[in-house]
């Protein structure tokens, strides 16, 4: 990437810098640790009628403390299993369960809220180092894949200066994170609810605009089709209209990133507080990382460009597949989690690298939200099958009659 394209980056990574110390500066709220008792005490007045809404105002609570962010931010994996222990005790509770099973998940989820409350939240240097690197680089690297093949395909097309289109819907996102965070931790206190709704609508809207973008990527793989499709381009600019879905697609991208990474770094900047020059290790840790996603995204962005066209497109069209089926299942989770869409338990094993990787969670709703794009997929592919056999036929056809 020339240095003119690689502007960008910097002028980013300075504004969120300069943004995150302001914003992070703020006192943080006090901390409640009387989640594992409210538990307990819900799960003891079951079957009353109001202990499934104790524990969902124990969640909201929850979710509107520092705990909430500094645990997100410190143990991914651990918050995204308290979250669906959570869930699955409140349709159990909703759904008129045995006694005993509710007694039995109260207890252990209240196990693992002990847990997480009595963990010390300060740390070594060193660990606010690392834990300031990791969330920029977790956080981050999914923005940064869409984002260099989006690029790549500009390249490949012929018109390497509408690259702007990304790195403008990217810088937005960014400034409208900051801005929305800003506007969380002092302005208008926003309800935990109303972020999960957020996050959870803008999660599925970018699940479809991935899915889109998959499935037209995947279908230009073809050589012939790819050819025809690269005279139209060269013989004129993109349209207005794939302009402004370039720089939607990105904006959505990372704006389903950006929000929730400022509010982990405000978490962190509070438990640097209480460790010598903390708020250094963790400024320090963020850098790295955000060097570290510069250089991954120009190594992804050099090589990706050199990829030939058939397998470029097809591997970048999985993987934003893969990303649209996990925004599907996390953005209906979230969803979940506002009280906006119901809980049903689905018999399924809930294991970590599925909920990590992929955000399947055993829980009907969001496997139907993902079922919905796997029929997409099968369909698509069947009807590019279908097309691909008719073409074959009209081109023997051609070569019978010359």
């Amino acid at each position: 990437m020339s240095g003119g394209s690689a502007s960008p980056f910097r002028v980013r990574a300075v504004v969120a810098v300069c943004a995150l110390v302001v914003l992070a500066a703020a006192p943080a709220r006090s901390e409640d640790a009387g989640f594992a008792p409210a538990i307990r005490a819900a799960a003891v007045r079951y079957p009353a009628a109001d202990a499934h809404l104790a524990v969902g105002d124990a969640f909201l609570r929850f979710e509107s403390s520092p705990l909430d962010a500094d645990l997100k931010g410190r143990d991914p994996s651990l918050y995204r299993d308290l979250e669906v222990r959570w869930l699955a005790l409140a349709a159990a509770m909703k759904a008129g369960a045995p006694a005993a099973d509710v007694r039995a998940q109260a207890d252990a989820l209240a196990a693992v809220l002990d847990r997480v409350v009595d963990t010390p939240a300060s740390g070594s240097s060193s660990s606010l180092f690392v834990d300031g690197m990791l969330i920029i680089l977790r956080e981050g690297f999914e923005a940064i894949l869409v984002l260099t093949a989006l690029a790549a395909y500009l390249v490949k097309v012929g018109q390497p200066d509408k690259r702007w289109l990304l790195w403008s819907g990217a810088g937005a996102a960014v400034l409208a994170s900051l801005a929305l965070a800003a506007i969380a931790a002092h302005v208008v206190p926003v309800e935990a609810s109303a972020r999960e709704a957020l996050e959870g609508a803008t999660m599925l809207l970018a699940a479809v605009v991935l899915f889109s973008a998959s499935f037209w990527l995947i279908s230009k793989s073809e050589a012939r089709r790819w050819q025809a499709f690269v005279r139209d381009k060269l013989e004129g600019a993109l349209s207005s209209r794939r302009r402004a879905a370039l720089a939607f697609l990105a904006f959505m991208v990372v704006f389903r990133e950006g929000f929730e990474t400022v509010l982990f770094y405000q978490a962190l900047v509070g438990r640097a507080g209480q460790a010598a020059m903390g708020a250094s290790a963790v400024g320090g840790g963020f850098l790295v990382g955000a060097i570290v996603l510069t250089l991954v995204a120009l190594a992804l962005f050099r090589y990706g460009v050199r990829i030939p066209i058939r397998p470029f497109f097809a591997v970048t069209g999985a993987l934003l597949y893969l990303l649209a089926f996990k925004f599907a299942g996390g953005g209906v989770r979230e969803l979940q989690e506002a009280g906006l869409v119901r809980v049903t338990p689905a018999a399924i094993p809930d294991l970590t690298w599925l909920r990590d990787w992929l955000a399947v969670y055993p829980f009907v709703e969001p496997l139907a939200a993902q079922s919905v794009l796997l029929v997409a997929l099968i369909g698509g592919g069947l009807y590019a099958l279908a097309g691909r056999g008719h073409r074959s036929e009209v081109d023997a056809g051609h070569a019978a009659r010359s």
